[in-house]
């Protein structure tokens, strides 16, 4: 038994060291446990046979079970380890350099007896041999650790019992209700075979592959399918089911698959995902496959392939209440809400939520699904005595929400109303949630208009769905406010083509920004004109292309704007053209001049090209355009051997 504040309390041993010494350890017994002071000798300054006193570093211990290390600069114990005290990280498969003195070899050797002989008998150093020990305690403990931690997961899933006896008829009736097949012959079209409850039916002939009919026979709704193209069909869904246990509840997320075919229905159903509460905390286990050989693991470590995975699913109700029991949730009407829902449900959100915000409960009893589902996925947690403090508006409102089965955008607009002393449509605000346009994204159109009600009959008339048009409508109107015109004229605030005004509207506000980022680079373009005749070489043409140098700042901005590359961004490649560092070329096709194609960037120094991209970075028909340009280089370089021959003439 290691007692640190002994270790702590043992007195720093006087010790020197060479010139030549890194690390100095002096070692003695407390008891059955072993104390090893490092001394860093790194720093002493003289000759290698001569000796320095040194300051302690660490204080190593061990008693063949356990091991510590005390680190006397910040009086903290660690279970790092010597070699992280001496060099700041872990010295896998690496050996300590520490020099013990004959008597702490000594006692080194008879603490060690015949330990590390057979395999590891060529370490023949009684420190290296203790750092093995270490690494070996450390091992031990990483092991006895991992069978804890399978042993834990092992006692988790053994509590998982069969699922109950009408676990597949609720999964026709209630997850699959809407999956139902009718298979039909598809050279004859006049009978066919129901899935779903065994018939084989007589068919008029009208029935298209993947339509939707009923069944002559059970008279549920199908989707026909033509045998020869769809011989059987496979649904997946998730499932959720709670049990009971002694200290808790198990959650367990189930993949359902239903098969269906002319030989009827399958269904095939296994956990993937296991949350079990012990009555203070959750643990969640995966359902892992080996990829050796397909046997199935669970592990308590979230996979790589689960990241997108939801804790959502079909709720299985008929056991809730009881299973809930005695739990903080023993109130919440889970089964209430999933019955009314019949669809999937944030599950595992709204367990969470749940605990922090118990009017959820009158949330689901009152009939706001919409906002529950809604609040129980925000970050934020609501707050208040009574509904009205909890949302924010007067009760007449609470009815309106509960009416229309408001979500959190209804809610928005609703205290939009309570703050401006107005009354909107139940109409308008059922299509604003609809199309999921909140108060955030039309602000600057609401603040222009002071009517919802005319944004509304705007936003109908438009083909642009409502939430995307709202964002382009508050930065037109912006952008027509800095320009000086009036937005209160419903000219200016209806326009016939909103996308068309907006896209002007834009383009006169970057002509103006690169008016004025033109006037600072006045100068580059005095240095890049200075240089036009000696990159002349540079116009080429064949058949179908041509590439044209530049000569001004404005012609990068335009080709980078134009082809939304970074050419024209900022003014680094135009001073790369002004210092005569590398010049940019503009390749077009001859058949349409005026289109930018390709932006080429080409060395001044020695012809190379250093890129070439066009529209947003892409390279279309590369193979092509680099044999092009293979050629315009041989051109250029003959262009160039000539002229410096003629220079040298």
């Amino acid at each position: 038994m290691i007692a640190k504040k002994e270790i702590e309390r043992m007195p720093v041993e006087h010790a020197t060291g060479r010139g030549n010494d890194r690390w100095i350890g002096r070692i003695r017994m407390a008891g059955e446990v072993l104390v090893m002071d490092v001394y860093d000798a790194r720093r002493i300054v003289c000759p290698p046979k001569e000796t320095k006193e040194v300051e302690i570093s660490f204080r190593w211990v061990c008693d063949r079970e356990k091991y510590y290390t005390y680190i006397f600069k910040s009086s903290k114990w660690t279970t790092q380890g010597m070699y992280w005290a001496m060099h700041g990280y872990s010295g896998y498969c690496s050996d300590v350099d520490i020099r013990l003195d004959k008597k702490s070899k000594e006692i080194a050797e008879e603490f060690l007896g015949n330990y590390l002989e057979g395999t590891w008998k060529y370490q023949k150093g009684a420190v290296n041999r203790l750092f093995q020990m270490e690494d070996d305690i450390r091992q031990e403990k990483r092991e006895k650790q991992w069978q804890q931690r399978i042993d834990r997961i092992e006692a988790r899933q053994k509590q998982r019992k069969p699922l109950p006896k009408d676990w597949n008829q609720w999964l026709q009736n209630h997850v699959f209700k809407k999956e139902r097949y009718l298979f039909y012959d598809a050279k004859k079209r006049k009978g066919g075979t129901c899935a779903h409850c065994g018939s084989v039916v007589k068919l008029d002939g009208t029935q298209k592959h993947n339509g939707t009919g009923v069944c002559p026979s059970c008279k549920s709704k199908v989707v026909f399918k033509a045998l020869g193209r769809a011989e059987s069909v496979i649904d997946t869904k998730q499932a959720i089911y709670l049990q009971k246990t002694e200290e808790g509840f198990l959650t367990r997320y189930i993949k359902v698959k239903k098969g269906s075919s002319i030989r009827g229905e399958s269904y095939n159903s296994y956990d993937v995902v296991l949350g079990t509460w012990n009555g203070k905390k959750t643990w969640y286990d995966y359902c892992m496959i080996s990829g050796l050989n397909g046997d199935e693991y669970w592990s308590d470590s979230k996979p790589m392939d689960m990241n997108s995975w939801k804790a959502t699913g079909y709720l299985y109700t008929r056991n809730v209440k009881q299973t809930l029991k005695s739990t903080p949730w023993k109130y919440a009407p889970l089964a209430e809400w999933m019955k009314k829902k019949g669809s999937e449900i944030p599950f595992c959100d709204f367990m969470v939520k749940y605990q922090n915000s118990p009017f959820l409960e009158f949330f689901i009893k009152a009939g706001l699904y919409h906002l529950t589902e809604d609040y129980v996925q925000m970050y934020q947690t609501w707050v208040g005595a009574n509904p009205k403090e909890i949302l924010g508006i007067s009760k007449q409102r609470i009815n309106r929400m509960i009416q229309m089965d408001g979500g959190s955008i209804a809610l928005e607009w609703l205290q939009y109303e309570e703050k401006k002393n107005i009354k909107l449509p139940d109409e308008v605000i059922k299509y604003l949630q609809e199309n999921n346009v909140g108060i955030s994204r039309c602000k600057t159109v609401l603040d222009a208009l002071g009517s919802a009600v005319r944004m509304v009959n705007y936003m109908e008339k438009q083909e642009v769905p409502p939430a995307e048009l709202a964002v382009t409508w508050s930065d037109y109107l912006r952008m027509a406010k800095a320009e000086g015109m009036d937005i209160t004229d419903d000219i200016v605030r209806f326009p016939k083509n909103l996308k068309q005004r907006h896209d002007e509207l834009v383009k006169r506000s970057e002509q103006r920004a690169d008016e004025k980022r033109l006037e600072k680079y006045a100068d580059l373009d005095r240095q890049i004109a200075e240089r036009i005749p000696e990159i002349k070489r540079y116009f080429w043409e064949n058949e179908k292309y041509m590439i044209v140098p530049a000569a001004k700042c404005e012609e990068l901005m335009i080709e980078g704007r134009t082809l939304h590359h970074c050419v024209g961004r900022d003014d680094n490649y135009m001073k790369k053209m002004a210092n005569g560092t590398s010049w940019i070329l503009f390749l077009r096709k001859k058949e349409d001049l005026e289109k930018a194609y390709y932006t080429i960037e080409i060395s001044l120094l020695d012809d190379h090209i250093i890129q070439f991209y066009s529209e947003f970075d892409r390279q279309p028909d590369r193979e092509t355009i680099q044999k092009l340009l293979g050629t315009f280089q041989r051109n250029v370089r003959k262009r160039r051997s000539k002229e410096e021959m003629r220079a040298a003439g």
